[in-house]
């Protein structure tokens, strides 16, 4: 009876051995501390849209602008450093987690966070408006449609292809403590994954890799064991265009490429008008994010590397400011598709250029995160967003085919006053329709 006692305690205190190893290529309770803490549902407080916030914070307008000038700042300085080629990056996820790091960071290193974000943000200001902001846009581009099926009579729920996603990670080493009120912090604003991983283990990669796979198939190619902390970010938008194109309004032309003249397609739409003394540009809206699209081509005698460096807040208001809702121009838009990386990119020196000079030196403090006195903020990555414009619309890691696209229109596109054929080096932009904050920025030039 003994025997078969101490038989049955030997199998079972294999199975719980088995049990706690575990999957050794995915992240482990220990290691993902982020899910150690709950978010409070005290809308009040967080201003979470899940949790009914439907109101934003009363600082919401002054963020809106200040945050809007740090982004064209940063997209200035990756544009410098992305010169020559096609690219995207999501300025917003820069935001927040730079708004995240300010409540770890201490004394000079937070001044210089909040400072380079705006003149007028503080913790309490970053922390509920990127709550607010991020909540929103992603709760609503997730909600069903309100439209009924006519044949049916059922209301038309919203499928996987429209869709906007953000991602947000922070990556210690295992050597760190991590203090419990910022990993509180976390889940209150900002729902960044916050792992703590053991740099020099091999199953670390994978593990970490394993945690991208919506964004990419592969993020980054090592963990260096002298660095504490990391942060990778990601983002994928999809969905349709709010006025379908169709098959007439698809038609071939010439894109004056910098390489070279290149045989295109080209779409043909009437669209909101927008110029200044520099460039002009429309407004094309999509069907169920909450975003628009702003395609802006710099006028013939201004290359899109001197107008870009140029392309500050006065600019982007002066555009948008420009906007008569009653005129339509006639707009025709490159199909144009940007790859992802084969690696998330390597944005530090972009972001430091953009105010935040000592961020990720040693000379940078964190002690509202640790305690450490070895900790260093050693750099930042972003997975380049992938994304396709065509007829059918905007697509992300997911593509939107051609049964999007009417077969015939039933009536004509309008005639205008004004035609921008987008036929030479443009940029564009993803802003967000309520805040006009913009959430992807990029540049075409085949």
């Amino acid at each position: 009876m003994k025997k078969i006692i101490s038989l049955s305690l030997c199998i079972a205190l294999s199975a719980l051995t088995l049990c706690a190893c575990g999957d050794n290529t995915q992240m482990n309770s220990k290691e993902k501390l982020s899910d150690n803490h709950k978010r409070s549902t005290d809308v009040e407080q967080t201003y979470n849209y899940n949790d009914g916030a439907t109101d934003s914070p009363s600082t919401y307008n002054e963020f809106k602008n200040e945050i809007t000038d740090f982004e064209l700042k940063f997209f200035r300085n990756s544009f410098k450093e992305n010169e020559g080629t096609m690219f995207v990056t999501a300025p917003i996820n820069v935001v927040a987690e730079l708004g995240l790091l300010a409540n770890g960071a201490s004394k000079d290193s937070q001044t210089e966070i909040l400072n380079t974000l705006g003149d007028d943000i503080n913790l309490d200001t970053i922390n509920e408006c990127m709550s607010y902001f991020m909540s929103r846009i992603q709760a609503v581009a997730g909600m069903e449609s309100e439209k009924i099926d006519e044949l049916t009579g059922k209301k038309i729920t919203s499928d996987t292809t429209n869709y906007v996603k953000f991602k947000q990670a922070l990556v210690f080493n295992d050597t760190l403590d991590v203090k419990s009120k910022f990993l509180q912090t976390n889940a209150d604003y900002y729902g960044s994954d916050i792992y703590r991983l053991n740099y020099s283990d091999e199953n670390s990669l994978v593990k970490l890799n394993n945690e991208f796979t919506d964004f990419s198939d592969h993020t980054v190619d090592e963990l260096n064991t002298e660095n504490s902390l990391i942060s990778i970010l990601g983002a994928d938008i999809c969905d349709t265009w709010l006025d379908a194109y169709s098959q007439d309004d698809i038609e071939e032309g010439t894109f004056k490429a910098g390489s070279g003249d290149k045989t295109i397609k080209f779409l043909k739409s009437n669209e909101s008008y927008m110029h200044t003394k520099t460039a002009q540009g429309v407004v094309k809206y999509t069907s169920k994010t909450p975003l628009k699209m702003v395609f802006i081509m710099p006028n013939e005698d201004i290359t899109l590397d001197e107008y870009i460096s140029n392309f500050t807040n006065l600019e982007y208001q002066n555009l948008f400011s420009s906007i008569d809702v009653t005129k339509k121009a006639t707009a025709k838009i490159p199909e144009f598709s940007i790859e992802s990386k084969e690696t998330a990119s390597d944005i530090t020196s972009a972001v430091s250029s953009s105010g935040l000079y000592t961020l990720f030196t040693d000379e940078s403090t964190f002690a509202n995160l640790t305690n450490s006195t070895e900790f260093m903020f050693d750099n930042m990555f972003e997975i380049s967003p992938k994304l396709t414009v065509n007829a059918a619309g905007i697509g992300g890691n997911s593509s939107n085919d051609a049964k999007q696209i009417l077969a015939k229109r039933t009536t004509e596109l309008e005639s205008t006053d004004v035609t921008v054929e987008f036929n030479r080096p443009f940029m564009f932009m993803l802003i967000d329709n309520e805040s006009g904050i913009p959430v992807y920025m990029g540049t075409v030039d085949f």
